[in-house]
């Protein structure tokens, strides 16, 4: 861990608009990584969960807190699949002003966070939910798969 990884924690601290964050993320990336946009966003949340791997799938929902992507919840956990809800301003605003909301940064943290903890190749996919004014996170997994 660098310096600045280790001085994250304090960075958590700090309150910022989400102004600068949404020009970064919603209006630059897509520009600069164009067609490749999600794709990208997804290796990068994989990239990230190996950066800052949590202990339990119990973490998730404050590491999302803690990166101001959302309220994220457990809602339905079966044998390979697990199916979390992200909520929040940042989630709404989304859904209501992009003609195409991506949440495949927070698909790809999640299904490296899984893979890390089942060592089994896990995958997510997001479902938006515009009018409930959510996103539904699935990930999955092959016990016959490991990683």
């Amino acid at each position: 861990m660098n310096k600045y990884e280790a001085n994250l924690a304090q960075l958590k601290e700090l309150e910022v608009s989400a102004y600068g964050y949404e020009l970064i993320r919603e209006v630059l990336l897509p520009d600069m990584l164009g067609q490749d946009y999600a794709d990208m966003m997804y290796w990068a949340g994989k990239k990230l969960a190996r950066k800052f791997p949590l202990e339990s799938r119990e973490d998730l929902p404050a590491f999302f807190l803690d990166a101001g992507w959302g309220t994220l919840t457990i809602v339905h956990s079966k044998k390979q699949e697990l199916e979390f809800e992200l909520e929040g301003p940042l989630v709404s605003n989304r859904l209501k002003y992009q003609k195409e909301p991506c949440f495949q940064l927070e698909a790809g943290f999640i299904a490296e966070q899984i893979q890390l903890m089942n060592e089994q190749i896990a995958e997510s996919y997001e479902q938006v939910k515009k009018r409930a004014g959510k996103v539904v996170l699935t990930v999955k997994w092959d016990m016959k798969d490991p990683a």
